[in-house]
């Protein structure tokens, strides 16, 4: 559908979009990454906690709608495009944005964390909120 030249592009430019947007904030690109890490996190955090904890109303069906636009995302950009401009800004190659609490610990036993199993893991995340949000819709 789209060819990976395309998004390699459009990935870039949305990554020097949003570096330009953070210069005006602080000229510091570290406290830049962390001012998106806290975005990051709260834009995804709040909505999973809601899907897991919240009633099932109108904030329920908005946080399924984010949660759905992040799968997309990630499956368009081969990863998180919030992870990839903390990468850029902090110029850290082995930050996997939330993951990194996972990951870490798999690392340190033993596991190799490959691309690949990065995104396995976040497919079996992924169909995990999906039969949760399923068995609360059942269920409710």
């Amino acid at each position: 559908m789209f060819s990976l030249e395309e998004r390699k592009n459009n990935t870039k430019n949305i990554i020097e979009y949003v570096k330009k947007k953070l210069l005006n904030i602080t000229n510091n690109r570290y406290i830049n990454g962390y001012i998106l890490v806290l975005f990051h996190w709260l834009l995804t955090g709040i909505p999973l906690v809601y899907l897991f904890i919240g009633e099932i109303n109108i904030l329920f069906y908005i946080s399924c709608f984010i949660w759905i636009i992040v799968f997309i995302l990630h499956f368009y950009f081969h990863g998180c495009i919030f992870s990839r401009i903390e990468r850029d800004l902090w110029q850290e190659k082995k930050w996997w944005g939330p993951w990194i609490f996972l990951f870490t610990p798999l690392e340190n036993i033993g596991i190799d964390m490959t691309t690949a199993l990065a995104n396995n893991i976040f497919i079996c995340w992924g169909s995990s909120i999906v039969l949760l949000v399923f068995l609360r819709l059942l269920f409710k």
